[in-house]
């Protein structure tokens, strides 16, 4: 199971690193990436509340936890989203 967790209060690769060294102390948890704003990792029992505690002792706020089968979802349906709006735009005789 892969969880992606948007976190706030994150602004340079040191906020990076943090969050990183706290998800790696987590037990049977892969940390696949940490960016400024987001994490992804998986395992086979992730469990939000320690995730929570994690992300809070690097010294960082959880806004959201999603399984990425929504994250992936919610990807597709944005890009669906400006897709149709480019394709009506583009038929009416202008263009954004």
């Amino acid at each position: 199971m892969k969880k992606v967790i948007i976190i706030e209060g994150m602004s340079c690769e040191h906020c990076v690193k943090r969050i990183r060294k706290e998800l790696e102390k987590l037990e049977n948890v892969n940390v696949l990436s940490v960016e400024i704003g987001k994490a992804v990792i998986e395992g086979s029992v992730l469990k939000d509340e320690a995730i929570k505690e994690a992300i809070d002792e690097a010294g960082y706020d959880v806004k959201e936890i999603k399984d990425e089968d929504d994250e992936h979802h919610e990807n597709n349906h944005e890009s669906h989203e400006h897709h149709m709006k480019h394709k009506k735009m583009h038929h009416k005789g202008h263009c954004h």
